[in-house]
């Protein structure tokens, strides 16, 4: 079964037109180790994310490269979140969120991901 982001590095490889083989010569490992991290059978590293990047050519902080690290956060079922520099009201809110998180009805999850994906004015 594949994985967000064996799924996501799929699609690349075969919009691409790339074989498992040549992307991962390409990326420096083997195609053994490509195809477990296709279907997660390998975690994904942060190495693994950058060198894919910058093997598809998508520069860091753009929406692409986001969309590649979130994959593999999903696909490493932990996601982390940086409250580092940011005020205690922010750090509250993201702790107070994370214990709620799994209780949540999809219903106010429907509602929260609307007000996070409005744009902003």
């Amino acid at each position: 079964m594949f994985t967000e982001f064996g799924k996501l590095l799929r699609k690349a490889r075969i919009d691409h037109g790339l074989l498992l083989k040549d992307m991962a010569e390409g990326l420096g490992v083997s195609s053994a180790y490509l195809s477990a991290v296709e279907t997660g059978k390998k975690t994904v590293s942060d190495e693994l994310i950058r060198k894919v990047a910058a093997y598809l050519g998508i520069l860091p902080n753009t929406p692409e490269y986001r969309e590649i690290e979130d994959a593999a956060q999903i696909s490493k079922g932990q996601i982390s979140l940086e409250v580092r520099g940011l005020s205690q009201r922010h750090q509250e809110t993201a702790l107070a969120f994370a214990r709620q998180f799994g209780e949540m009805q999809p219903n106010e999850l429907d509602r929260l991901l609307a007000l996070l994906q409005k744009p902003k004015k």
